[in-house]
């Protein structure tokens, strides 16, 4: 079953994500976290380990090339972190919690030019999610989280200053496309302004249990492929 925890930039996947797994897990829920840069240096990728091990490096590579390339390698990227592991690291009977999904990127790359339609298209050919959990954060809020600390110019329009004003701009048009997703789809909306615990909280009672208990396999992850 694929759990897909989405939102915008600073919405706080990657922290939420990680804390979810670990209590899910300790309730006794097999979990595994899956991150679209899972697939750098991890031997449990055996058809990626021609990319080199600097995934900062990589990112910013990344976002430099042209909107098309970049939107077919993060949505490759993110294919390949679920359907490229070595057999033996495939857990059938564990909850993919996947940090991120095609969401953000997708809607990044509308609000940078590229057709919604010809984008969803793309998307359609991706595993299917059981269930999309979207941490809502006002832009305000994210660059209070964000500024001094990771701000990329991806994140601000591709301000290579990566000023407050290009940030919020820019992150501003990014939700108008998930919220409308969102209802489209029917994807349960948090608050991702919530105190963290309650975040956590909330993605925690919303995941779906299964029966085989975490004691057999434990918390699945990119060190443990």
């Amino acid at each position: 079953m694929i759990v897909s925890l989405v939102g915008s930039d600073g919405a706080g996947k990657s922290t939420v994500s990680r804390l979810a797994a670990e209590r899910l897990f300790a309730a006794g829920t097999r979990v595994e976290r899956v991150d679209r840069w899972d697939i750098i240096d991890n031997p449990g990728y055996p058809t990626t380990l021609f990319m080199g091990p600097d995934v900062h490096h990589t990112r910013h590579c990344v976002a430099e090339m042209p909107s098309t390339s970049r939107f077919l390698f993060l949505i490759w990227s993110i294919s390949h972190a679920l359907l490229g592991r070595s057999p033996e690291a495939v857990r059938p009977d564990a909850i993919t919690l996947l940090d991120g999904y095609w969401m953000k990127h997708a809607a990044s790359e509308i609000v940078y030019g590229l057709d919604s339609a010809w984008v969803e298209g793309v998307i359609s050919g991706l595993p299917r999610s059981e269930q999309v959990i979207y941490l809502r954060l006002d832009p305000k809020h994210a660059w209070e989280r964000k500024a001094g600390r990771d701000v990329v110019p991806y994140e601000c329009g591709m301000d290579p200053e990566c000023s407050q004003d290009r940030f919020l701009t820019h992150q501003n048009r990014i939700p108008t496309v998930l919220d409308h997703w969102s209802e489209r789809f029917g994807w349960l909306t948090v608050d991702a302004g919530e105190p963290l615990d309650d975040v956590v909280d909330r993605v925690v009672s919303t995941v779906p249990r299964l029966s085989t208990p975490a004691g057999r396999g434990g918390l699945l992850s990119r060190s443990s492929p």
